[in-house]
């Protein structure tokens, strides 16, 4: 095993097969212990970290002298560092300013800040495109466009240029909730089923109804929140 993990001058096909299978588990295993934000949540910070573990990892694959144990003792330093970073960040709000920064608010009550948009290099051709991608073209329109510290532009129009919701006109609505699934891939969900009060007999019922002769031609069945059955066939 020292001619495939460890520095060799060159690595058979054998080497290089073990050393990828040991990269792509630990690539698994790397994204299980990373936190959990949506791509558009990661700081700057977060992208430079993903970067040099890109380049760290594949290393042993990209030249046969970097040994399997080096390239694991450099992952698990910076992935620490990565990890202590988080951890300080959420524990105290001075070092989340210090270390992540702050929001700036680029616009306030449709005033643009040109000092806050010179501050963070923001031209105005990006922050008009910005807003027309939050539907909302017209600065005049915007209570505040903040710009984050993971360099997304969040955006509050003022209460006038807000649409109208059920709540202002009081107009009652039905309780949201996820849609259930009934008949996943053609088998019946027997939990959500008696969830909703249904048994096999109703479903048989409800989908004949709509036309459907036997329950085993269902391959999906899905009911909102309105009562709305929604099925397709296999």
């Amino acid at each position: 095993m020292e001619n495939i993990l460890g520095p060799v001058e060159k690595l058979s096909v054998w080497g290089y097969l073990v050393r990828t299978l040991i990269i792509g588990l630990l690539i698994y295993f790397m994204s299980k212990l990373l936190p959990r934000r949506a791509g558009g949540q990661y700081s700057a910070y977060d992208f430079t970290f993903f970067w040099l573990m890109g380049g760290l990892v594949v290393s042993p694959l990209a030249t046969s002298k970097v040994a399997v144990s080096n390239m694991l003792a450099a992952v698990v330093t910076v992935y620490m560092w990565h990890y202590i970073h988080s951890y300080l960040v959420v524990k105290s709000r001075r070092l989340a300013r210090l270390l992540v920064g702050r929001p700036a608010i680029l616009i306030e009550n449709g005033r643009i800040s040109k000092e806050k948009m010179r501050e963070n290099l923001f031209n105005l051709e990006l922050l008009m495109s910005q807003l027309r991608y939050m539907r909302a073209a017209n600065p005049n329109q915007v209570a505040y466009a903040t710009l984050e510290t993971n360099g997304q532009l969040s955006v509050v129009k003022k209460s006038s240029a807000q649409p109208v919701t059920p709540s202002d006109l009081k107009i009652p609505v039905t309780k949201t909730m996820m849609p259930v699934v009934l008949v996943n891939d053609g088998r019946i969900e027997t939990e959500n089923l008696q969830g909703i009060g249904w048994d096999l007999d109703k479903l048989r019922d409800e989908l004949g109804k709509k036309g459907v002769g036997r329950l085993e031609d269902v391959y999906l069945a899905v009911i909102d929140a309105v009562g709305e059955l929604y099925y397709a066939t296999k």
